[in-house]
């Protein structure tokens, strides 16, 4: 008779150990299936950011390309023309010059003051091209 309750006892506890079991397996299947969507969504972020990156590369390149035409039809028009040449050769007017001379915006916290203050900002070691 002891032997049966022993036996029982060791049943149940087998039974209990298995439903842990389970609920472990369940738990982890969840978490692995969690980790494999991130997982997923981090690969689709990618693909679009790199997607993102070449169409930026493809305008800077073609931005690049429009700024260097203009610069070479400037650089044409003004070997054409003396009045032009003459402007071009000149110095920058007082105000222009005065607007280059402020110091860059070097920090977050400059640009968000400056943008409150609403000055003019130029890239940091611009210089006037003309004084």
């Amino acid at each position: 008779m002891l032997a049966l309750i022993a036996g029982g006892f060791y049943v149940k506890a087998l039974r209990a150990e298995l439903a842990d079991a389970q609920d472990a397996t369940r738990t982890a299947q969840e978490t692995v299936g969690r980790r494999d969507a991130t997982i997923a969504e981090l690969q689709r972020k990618a693909l679009d950011d790199a997607r993102d990156l070449a169409q930026l590369e493809a305008k800077r390149q073609s931005i690049a390309a429009e700024l260097l035409q203009s610069e070479t039809d400037f650089e044409a028009l003004k070997n054409e023309n003396d009045e032009l040449r003459a402007w071009a050769d000149g110095a920058l007017p007082d105000d222009v010059v005065r607007l280059y001379n402020r110091p860059a915006i070097t920090g977050a916290d400059e640009y968000h003051s400056a943008m409150r203050a609403r000055r003019a900002l130029h890239a940091a070691g611009d210089d006037p091209a003309h004084e």
